[in-house]
């Protein structure tokens, strides 16, 4: 696509940023070096290139390229010529001052760079009138407008930031110290811990761009080991963002007491107890809460990429997914949760976060008994699908005495990238607490 008049600023003393040198450079190496393409046809586009000229002879040599022809003066010129193109991109005359203007490539990478960041730069400017034009319309549904601007701007960063491909020996050497360090350090997770080392046996730590889903029935204590999770990964010092659509913030800080206190929520919440060392060190976690009802993922996704300015932010939660709206209109819940589950896997990777999102289970895997499958996760298609790992978990139908722990049972159904299996935790409904019998026990002496 080429360029057209809109890139323009307004101020007719001003063009849109750009560098006819470097263009004029990247070109004349490419029809005097062979091997030139093969430096720049991963880095720069057609319209990259500001002069229309200079995006016809790119686009000629790319199509050689692709055909796996040679590339110089005569061949480019021909190929021009056969589109009928050969004037407008300034003729014969053009391509032989094009190639007497580069005597050596040798700095092909720079000039293509230059030419790519002024072409960010020019997107940029077309991103920022396409948020005035929104604007100016007046738009009744504000959310979805600065929705679509952030996601203009967060698209131009991935894209200035990928532009590249790299080989793998570069990725290896990129991941050279993380790679020494587990080998000096076997036993320690890759990712963002659980706290859980049953969960971490299979996960190696929760990735960062990630979407996992923790799912179960009510009353299995999903929140709760979630808010475990997020208060483990707080603690070592990784920003949490909790989005809770079900609870209001004292709700959730009461679990938070009650998971660094062990005092009874019931005690917390009526006032009883005030555990005032445990409200200090909660004080100094770096966790972000929303209790916003019903949230809509556009307000999610905006309020994430604020937080991500305000904090370092390692994991977003969600509690829980049936809860959250488009904010459109879908013509059933299947499509609204596939909208819904398709954005928090994009934000995940936008943010380079882990979103730990839950979710409930059919009444099928309550009426089944014993373990759930992924087929019960509710209007879980797109779930099972966009999800990186799904947990469930679950309990025997017969509880113990009231006021001991409950057995729950656990597994990792779904792990694109280790392996599945099960685990057993214990749970205390009266503090919220999530413990394995591991961590009860406390190390050998």
């Amino acid at each position: 696509m080429f360029y057209k008049g809109w890139m323009t600023l307004s101020s007719p003393e001003r063009t849109a940023p750009h560098d006819q040198e470097a263009e004029q450079y990247v070109l004349g190496s490419v029809l005097i070096d062979r091997d030139a393409i093969f430096k720049v046809a991963d880095v720069l586009r057609v319209d990259d290139f500001y002069i229309a000229k200079h995006q016809r002879i790119y686009s000629a040599a790319l199509a050689h390229l692709e055909r796996r022809e040679r590339i110089d003066p005569l061949t480019i010129q021909m190929e021009l010529a056969r589109r009928e193109e050969l004037d407008r991109a300034g003729g014969a005359a053009y391509l032989r001052e094009l190639a007497e203007r580069v005597p050596v490539s040798v700095d092909i990478e720079r000039h293509a760079r230059r030419v790519r960041e002024r072409s960010l730069l020019r997107r940029l400017l077309g991103a920022a009138q396409a948020i005035a034009g929104d604007a100016y319309e007046e738009p009744t549904d504000i959310a979805l407008t600065l929705d679509r601007a952030e996601q203009r701007i967060f698209a131009l960063r991935d894209e200035a930031a990928n532009a590249q491909l790299r080989h793998i020996k570069a990725a290896l050497e990129a991941n050279y110290e993380q790679i020494s360090d587990r080998l000096e350090h076997p036993f320690e997770v890759s990712g963002i811990s659980s706290g859980f080392k049953e969960i971490d046996l299979y996960t190696e730590g929760f990735n960062r761009g990630d979407l996992v889903v923790l799912a179960a029935r009510p009353s299995v204590g999903k929140t709760s080991l979630a808010l475990s999770i997020a208060y483990d990964v707080a603690r070592h010092g990784t920003g949490v963002l909790v989005f809770s659509l079900e609870m209001d913030a004292k709700q959730i800080v009461a679990r938070f007491l009650g998971l660094n206190s062990r005092i009874d929520l019931l005690a917390l919440r009526t006032g009883n107890i005030v555990d005032s060392d445990a409200a200090s060190a909660l004080m100094g976690v770096p966790i972000l809460l929303d209790d916003t009802p019903g949230i809509s993922i556009m307000e999610l996704r905006t309020k994430a990429r604020r937080a991500m300015a305000q904090m370092s932010i390692g994991m977003i939660v969600v509690d829980y997914l049936q809860l959250m709206r488009t904010g459109e209109h879908k013509e059933n819940r299947v499509q609204e949760i596939a909208t819904i589950t398709r954005n928090l896997k994009s934000l995940a990777r936008e943010l380079d976060v882990v979103v730990l999102a839950l979710s409930q289970l059919s009444r099928a895997a309550g009426d089944a008994g014993g373990e759930p499958r992924l087929s019960t996760l509710r209007e879980g298609g797109s779930l099972e699908q966009d999800s990186d790992q799904v947990i469930m978990l679950w309990r025997d139908k017969e509880d113990p005495r009231p006021g001991t722990p409950k057995l729950i049972h656990g597994s990792l159904a779904k792990n694109r990238n280790g392996p599945t299996g099960h685990f057993e935790l214990y749970f205390e409904p009266e503090q919220a607490r999530f413990f394995s019998r591991a961590q009860e026990e406390g190390p050998p002496v």
